[in-house]
């Protein structure tokens, strides 16, 4: 009788695990590309010197 419950715990965590991967899967967790973020910031983009405190 043992051996039916150990056997029962497998097949359930490996059911369990299957369905995670599936799920994951669907979601696109992993495979999607992340969005894009704000372009490089750039001293002409903002009108700021490169170096603040250096004298002419």
């Amino acid at each position: 009788m043992t051996t039916f419950w150990i056997v029962l715990v497998i097949v359930a965590a490996a059911w369990l695990v299957a369905r995670l991967v599936v799920t994951l899967r669907h979601d696109g967790l992993g495979s999607a590309e992340p969005p894009s973020s704000h372009a490089d910031w750039s001293d002409t983009a903002s009108g700021l010197p490169s170096h603040p405190y250096r004298s002419a």
